[in-house]
């Protein structure tokens, strides 16, 4: 019996010890996210819970972090606003549940996430949670028991990349928009951005579907009981609409079908639709690196849209001044490349008109072991690689993104169908290059992306690449 009992302890102990090994390090070593992305939630929710009530807290995903002029909207409305949003990786799940860290009496709450099947979900990443809590551990208060399996489970890698992170001295600092340093002390994404940088003005890896699809009966029910909760804190809760590409609509979209998701999706909630959808649905020169993310030009308009909704519900109808009716115009030569043309013979083209997407691979290129993929063909750059692009590459090894890669957009499974693939090797800064949830769909397990450590922050911090990281190993 003796020994029963100290078998079941010495099992317990077994595993108890990593765990807490584990822990510990994931909550004892410095914080390593801070110059980060979603270094910034520590931020917002700091702002949140100081901000006293009555003020206007917007809840969203990135798409209100790169859609407000805050200051703007608090000059319009005449009260304090917040922008509770931040990244969809995160899920709206999390940012709403966060956001009952500082809503009191008299707040006006605007619910607004992505018209997207992913954050009108219950989905939550415990990894990318960890990294946006590195900061402030308290917000962990704020995650409902329902979601520590998850914490639990993502525990570990991100004990790890801290680990790595503080041993080497390597915190990752990204540049560009991706990073805290692009904040202002609203919220507010206030990194420059001119016009739309998307060949072809929008993302079609992000086509926008607008029908039933969306309405995840989970997800309105719990929105359902956030109304129910603001109500008890003596808040109201409004639903609005993220910024949606006009360019991006599905096929078939028409006027009829985007009214009857708008009045399926109204009858749904119990709280009351704040905006009209059509208002919402905006030319794609409003936009800059996505199908959400607004340029400077379009956060004015959507600052201005959202501002006539908050006035309409306080009773107030006087027009506001805050507007910007030109959508910019992109440099006719933007995406010139002053680059030699691809001569090898290797890869297969579309022609898009001002650019070019890599498609596939001749036989000559299927025959190689490496591949350097090209920066342009017939004056013009190639700007994007499409899925399966390298099927049939049964001897390649190797893939290298050069550093002056002209690429902007890589598919979803465009490294899939060479089954001896071992390294993509990315001489080139992810800045800029967008990519979405299935990159490495199709590759061997042991695929590794290589990355330059000059450039390692920025991929642990990019809004695309972040997700990645499990595959992402230093090249030197």
């Amino acid at each position: 019996m003796r020994n029963k009992i100290l078998v079941i302890l010495l099992s317990v102990l077994i595993l108890i010890i990593p765990i807490g090994v584990t822990a510990g390090m994931a909550l004892g070593i410095p914080a390593q996210y801070g110059a980060t992305f979603l270094g910034e939630m520590a931020v917002k929710y700091d702002r949140l819970r100081s901000v006293e009530e009555p003020k206007v807290v917007i809840v969203g995903g990135s798409s209100v972090a790169f859609g407000l002029d805050s200051a703007a909207l608090e000059e319009a409305v005449g009260m304090p606003v917040v922008n509770f949003g931040l990244y969809a990786t995160l899920g709206t799940k999390y940012m709403i549940d966060m956001s009952k860290a500082g809503i009191g009496k008299g707040d006006i709450v605007i619910l607004a996430p992505e018209t997207d099947p992913q954050t009108m979900s219950l989905y939550f990443n415990a990894e990318a949670v960890w990294q946006a809590m590195d900061q402030d551990l308290s917000m962990l208060r704020y995650v409902p028991y329902e979601n520590w399996g998850r914490l639990g489970g993502g525990l570990w890698n991100f004990a790890m990349s801290k680990y790595g992170y503080w041993t080497e001295n390597n915190a990752p600092v990204p540049q560009g928009v991706y990073a805290l340093s692009s904040f202002n002390e609203y919220g507010d994404i206030v990194y420059p951005r001119d016009f739309n940088i998307m060949v072809g003005d929008f993302d079609p890896s992000q086509t926008l579907t607008l029908d039933g699809s969306l309405l995840d009966d989970e997800f309105i029910a719990y929105v359902n009981d956030y109304a129910a909760w603001c109500k008890k804190k003596g808040a109201s809760l409004y639903y609005s609409f993220s910024p949606m590409n006009e360019a991006a609509l599905a096929e078939g979209t028409t006027e009829e079908t985007i009214l009857s998701y708008y009045a399926a999706l109204a009858s749904a909630l119990d709280c009351p639709v704040l905006s009209n959808i059509n208002d919402y649905i905006m030319d794609a020169q409003y936009f800059y690196d996505t199908n959400f993310h607004l340029n400077d030009t379009g956060v004015q308009v959507r600052t201005h849209l959202l501002a006539e909704d908050i006035l309409r519900l306080l009773g107030d109808k006087t027009p506001t001044t805050l507007f910007a009716p030109d959508a910019p115009k992109r440099p006719a030569d933007y995406f010139a490349a002053a680059v030699a043309d691809d001569t090898t013979g290797y890869f297969l083209y579309e022609d898009n008109g001002e650019t070019q997407t890599l498609v596939g691979i001749t036989d000559s290129g299927k025959e190689q072991t490496e591949l350097t993929l090209p920066v342009s063909y017939d004056g013009k750059p190639v700007t994007a690689m499409a899925e399966n692009a390298l099927a049939g590459c049964e001897r390649l090894k190797t893939v290298v993104i050069p550093r002056e890669t002209a690429f902007t957009l890589i598919y979803d499974g465009a490294f899939a169908g060479a089954p001896k693939l071992e390294r993509i090797e990315m001489e080139a800064n992810c800045a800029g290059i967008t990519v979405a949830d299935n990159l490495m769909k199709g590759t061997p397990a042991d695929c590794r992306i290589y990355v330059s450590r000059a450039y390692y922050g920025n991929f642990a911090g990019d809004y695309f690449w972040s997700e990645y990281m499990q595959y992402i190993a230093l090249a030197d």
